[in-house]
């Protein structure tokens, strides 16, 4: 958890300790002690606030680019903002970072579970009024609270360079299927699937799955 405000900070842990017991959960106030942080320990979902101050000099840190620290640092792990300000473009801008999605600190920690569980699957999590902010019909289409980025072209076609193989397991995943559930639709081991994931990761050029998928998206090809 990323967070400039001790007591969110600590909310939140709590929140997340009794809700998920099994969990084991790192949380700092500091943009450079996170990019340290993400660079060692091989986080799941990382929880960021997207207006943060730096304590040392006082100064805005830029979201963007702090998200690009992170993923230069190494991080893998599903992003999702939570944030007090709702009034950014957050499709647009989650889509456009490849993050796995945006929750309102004003949500239910219902809400907050539900986003972590999306982005466990690979899925983007937003909520209804972010779909609706600045996004054309097709990509509000695209896209729901609980789902992936919706596959508008074949894998093979958008991406020549896949084997057979990987394009099945590239459209499965577009409909959001577990590793697991891949496994048993094709007949294959799991940690085969596991594979071929990344192998698909590769030829896209991205981190996450979801990323990947949202690459097949109408939204991704602009």
């Amino acid at each position: 958890v990323i967070d400039d405000e001790q007591l969110v900070l600590e909310g939140l842990e709590a929140f997340l300790q009794a809700a998920l017991p099994d969990v084991s959960l790192d949380k700092t106030a500091d943009a450079s002690t996170a990019v340290s942080l993400v660079g060692t320990v091989p986080y799941q979902v990382v929880l960021l606030d997207w207006n943060l101050t730096d304590p040392s000099t006082g100064k805005s840190v830029d979201p963007p680019d702090l998200v690009r620290r992170l993923r230069e640092a190494g991080c893998a792990s599903a992003i999702i903002v939570v944030s007090g300000d709702e009034r950014q473009p957050w499709a647009k801008l989650v889509l456009d970072l490849g993050l796995s999605g945006f929750v309102p600190k004003a949500a239910p920690g219902a809400t907050l579970l539900d986003a972590i569980q999306v982005a466990q699957r690979g899925g983007v999590y937003l909520p209804a009024f972010a779909l609706n902010q600045q996004m054309r019909p097709t990509h509000r289409r695209a896209l729901t609270p609980a789902s992936t980025p919706a596959a508008v072209v074949d894998p093979a076609a958008r991406f020549p360079d896949l084997t057979e193989r990987q394009a099945e397991v590239f459209r499965a995943m577009a409909r959001g299927a577990s590793d697991k559930k891949i496994a048993l639709d094709l007949g294959i081991g799991e940690s085969t699937v596991k594979s071929h994931v990344r192998a698909i990761l590769g030829v896209v050029g991205v981190h996450r799955r979801g990323e990947a998928v949202f690459r097949l998206s109408d939204y991704g090809q602009d």
